[in-house]
């Protein structure tokens, strides 16, 4: 799955907060941890989802499940993430 320029646009609290939810499993759970609220969390994500007009989770009664797209968007915002804390720590050093 290719989603080209429209990666870049994407707000990266939104995208922290789709990690958060796929990591926990469940909407509750992520907001829970981060002392917010649940309905944040799901419009961060339901954004994304209109922004890309792909789901990114499949919702179940025991908690959420990322799609194909979520998986790849996952992969996507763990390297960067990844590769800018690797930045963050270059810069650091010097």
């Amino acid at each position: 799955m290719h989603f080209g320029y429209k990666f870049f646009f994407m707000n990266w609290e939104k995208l922290k907060v789709f990690k958060k939810v796929a990591k926990a499993g469940s909407f509750l759970t992520a907001s829970k941890q981060d002392n917010k609220s649940q309905s944040t969390f799901s419009r961060a994500v339901m954004d994304l989802e209109k922004e890309i007009n792909q789901k990114l989770f499949n919702r179940t009664s025991k908690g959420v499940i990322p799609t194909l797209h979520g998986n790849t968007l996952l992969d996507l915002v763990n390297d960067f993430s990844s590769k800018l804390n690797q930045f963050k720590n270059n810069i650091r050093k010097n």
